[in-house]
């Protein structure tokens, strides 16, 4: 214990980077536990925070329309290790997470993983961040840039060893008497525990018994658990707890403390306005009573948006808007006229009704989820490039290079342009030099055709998968 009882305590760490750039896989390295086999489709669907070495780590997810949970994470950040694949360099997402350490000027490591894979071009990434305005320690600056590899743990020790360097310059300490002060980094309600947060103390401690606010939703702590699943009596300062209790499900981001207090920003109403360059799920929404119509609307990320809300049966006007929005209807607890479902069926718009509030919660984010990543589903089974294209009897023929898997005919196949994908299509045939051939392994060649038809081009991507349906 130090003076005037302050206590030194573990930093807090944000991992922030692009999607499938590693960060999930680099916490699990570290931590020897199996995290990324877990999430679905290997992506994070939620926000998670875990005490390792020392250090707290809130391990983000990375896709773009996570922007603001990701931003809220930071509120408790003292230190960001920033992934970047080094076989890709800066994308999208990258340079989002870079705007937001500009913004917020929070202390970051650079952690260039994938440094074990063919194409790893470490100058290419020092030489773009110098272009986004932070000089790597080698050239002279102050950002530290680390190889690594969450495959082989290249790597892993130093960095490690940088963030608690970083964390002793810092001089972190706080009082666990302090007033308590934590943040919501995760929120849910559980089929049988109820409503359940995930929090971060960053002042003081959180006991059972306790009773706390999320800004203004109540909880009576009546459990708490750590990160390896443990029930504990008390968390104190840069401590990762789930807490049971809370009356209502309570917004990620929102503060706690013992004190009732109203929101800063409601994160959990729903965005009426739509943006077409971020898509949301669009949903009409209608409930038995207001207060199951709030506790849904609690449950939806910001990638949901709400067209129309209302108690009582669907209407026709519902239905007509939904038409029009190309929305689709969710109910709960209230029965349909049959006229309405025949109206429906005959406009093409999808009713989808239940008196589990789980049931509904589960579709849409389940639906959430294939939007933003359209691929969740999909088992990859061979991928390869367009390498030239030429003509027999006035049919374009792609020569194909397969550089992973194999590749046979039938296979459902993305084209890929830009990193994008640009149309779904299949093999129709495969050709080898005067032969036809059922299927092509990774490094050969040969000439393919599809159907239906698509405009490819040569540097195209393609991607052979099949679904888990």
């Amino acid at each position: 214990m130090t003076q005037n009882n302050l206590l030194y305590r573990p930093p807090i760490v944000t991992v922030m980077g692009h999607i499938d750039h590693g960060k999930t896989s680099l916490l699990d390295k570290i931590r020897s536990t199996d995290v990324v086999k877990r999430e679905s489709g290997g992506i994070t669907q939620h926000i998670g925070a875990y005490q390792v070495q020392g250090i707290t780590f809130i391990d983000t997810p990375g896709h773009a329309a996570f922007c603001d949970m990701r931003s809220r994470g930071a509120q408790i950040t003292d230190i960001v290790v920033l992934v970047i694949a080094a076989t890709e360099g800066i994308m999208p997402q990258t340079k989002e997470c870079i705007q937001h350490i500009k913004n917020t000027n929070i202390p970051f490591i650079v952690a260039m993983n994938k440094m074990d894979l063919e194409g790893a071009s470490p100058e290419k990434i020092k030489g773009q961040l110098v272009e986004a305005g932070f000089t790597p320690e080698e050239y002279g600056g102050q950002v530290a840039v680390i190889p690594v590899s969450a495959k082989t743990g290249q790597g892993i020790d130093k960095l490690i060893d940088l963030i608690k360097l970083n964390a002793e310059i810092m001089e972190l300490k706080s009082k666990p008497q302090s007033p308590l002060q934590a943040f919501i980094i995760e929120s849910k309600l559980d089929k049988s525990r109820g409503p359940v947060a995930s929090l971060i103390v960053q002042k003081g401690t959180i006991s059972t018994g306790d009773v706390v606010y999320a800004d203004d939703v109540l909880c009576k702590v009546k459990a708490l658990v750590d990160d390896k699943g443990q029930s504990i009596k008390s968390a104190g300062p840069s401590t990762p707890v789930e807490v049971l209790g809370f009356e209502l499900v309570p917004c990620v981001g929102s503060l706690v403390t013992k004190e009732i207090h109203a929101p800063v920003a409601s994160v959990c109403k729903p965005k009426y306005e739509y943006d077409e360059e971020n898509p949301k799920l669009k949903i009409i929404l209608k409930a038995d009573v207001e207060g199951t119509l709030q506790a849904l609307k609690r449950s939806f990320s910001n990638d949901v948006y709400i067209l129309s809300e209302g108690i009582g049966a669907i209407t026709d006007t519902d239905v007509f808007m939904a038409d029009t929005g190309k929305a689709q209807i969710f109910s709960f607890g209230v029965n349909t006229p049959k006229q309405i479902l025949k109206l429906a069926q005959t406009s093409q718009v999808k009713i989808f009704e239940s008196k589990i509030i789980y049931e509904i919660i589960d579709n849409i984010q389940a639906q959430v989820l294939k939007m933003l990543e359209p691929t969740i589903d999909e088992n990859i089974l061979g991928e390869g490039f367009v390498k030239a294209e030429f003509k027999i009897d006035k049919v374009r023929i792609a020569g194909i290079q397969c550089t992973k898997g194999e590749i046979s005919k039938g296979d459902l196949i993305h084209l890929k342009r830009d990193n994008k994908i640009i149309k779904d299509t299949k093999v129709d045939s495969i050709h080898q030099s005067k032969s036809i051939i059922e299927k092509i392994k990774s490094g050969s060649d040969c000439g393919m055709t599809f159907k239906p038809y698509v405009d490819f081009k040569v540097n195209d991507v393609i991607i052979s998968y099949n679904t888990n349906k």
